[in-house]
């Protein structure tokens, strides 16, 4: 990705706003899981909380697009990549990703899955071409090494659930790389959550017209977890990842993208009374070690500009 023409300082300051972004969005990614735990104990499921998680943020969404002017037309292309990219990749990752937890526990299913940033790099490298610098690539395994000991070992009849979750992994690489090499990166970002929102709820229903596991009476307290959940993912989460990638670009805000288990340890250690393993805090450590290789190159490489 070509960063724009900023003097040294003030681009070191523009790529550390992407970092912050990106950040914060894998945080609040992290954090949900604990009020997604309550809820499934009042009665919600996977299929439920896939379905509000996007529809309930649909209307914030179109509220402040009216607030803000921001036009709803969209373009034959635009509706095209919408599709494509946010049901295709985005939606078809998390339903994967909540259905794998059926089969395997939560920390092998999180592992397979948060190889996604290794992939997204393989991806650009493929089939774009881009420069994959060699601190990146020692970052990647660094990170790989420690989100494998987050990881505990799957029991029998795990297959399938191994096979959901590293497939989980394929389409959120695609998800992500799709937003950096097309024009949904430089479309508005409100917009785009709103409509991929729309569309991810839409998809869902139509889904589950076979199961039939989409629980629409659920309990107050469930419900108004359930849209803290919406907003902070489909709405704040989604918004600052996608102007994280615009600054970083794909393979780089999703290294960035790696404190989402240490937000989702963290906090289940603290909320949910979870142990914090000696494996989890080595874990920690190697992806904290892999972000800042990324960052200490990212500042010799803007040194070298």
């Amino acid at each position: 990705m070509k960063s724009p023409a900023f003097p040294a300082h003030a681009l070191q300051a523009h790529k550390a706003r992407g970092v912050i972004y990106t950040v914060i969005s894998a945080l609040l990614f992290g954090v949900t899981p604990v009020l997604a735990s309550w809820t499934f104990d009042m009665g919600s499921n996977a299929n439920t909380l896939t379905f509000y998680r996007n529809l309930l943020a649909v209307p914030v969404l179109v509220i402040v697009m009216l607030v803000k002017h921001i036009p709803f037309r969209l373009t034959g292309k635009e509706l095209g990549l919408l599709i494509l990219v946010g049901v295709g990749f985005r939606a078809t990752t998390t339903f994967m990703l909540y259905q794998s937890y059926a089969y395997i526990s939560v920390g092998t299913a999180t592992t397979l899955h948060f190889m996604y940033p290794m992939l997204t790099a393989v991806l650009c490298f493929v089939v774009f071409r881009e420069r994959l610098q060699h601190a990146k690539i020692v970052a990647l395994v660094i990170a790989c090494v420690g989100v494998a000991l987050f990881a505990d070992r799957a029991g029998a009849g795990a297959a399938p659930g191994l096979i959901l979750a590293l497939a989980s992994a394929v389409t959120y690489a695609c998800y992500l790389t799709g937003m950096d090499k097309t024009s949904l990166r430089t479309m508005n970002g409100t917009k785009v959550a709103c409509y991929m929102g729309l569309f991810n709820a839409l998809a869902v229903l139509l889904v589950d017209q076979i199961p039939h596991q989409i629980v629409f009476a659920l309990p107050p307290l469930a419900m108004f977890y359930t849209f803290i959940i919406a907003i902070c993912t489909s709405f704040i989460a989604y918004w600052l990842l996608q102007r994280g990638i615009q600054v970083l670009g794909a393979p780089t805000a999703a290294i960035f993208c790696l404190f989402e288990p240490i937000g989702s340890v963290v906090s289940g250690a603290l909320f949910l009374d979870e142990h914090l393993s000696l494996r989890s805090v080595l874990g920690c450590v190697c992806v904290l070690g892999a972000v800042l290789i990324t960052v200490l190159s990212d500042r010799r490489v803007d040194a070298q500009a």
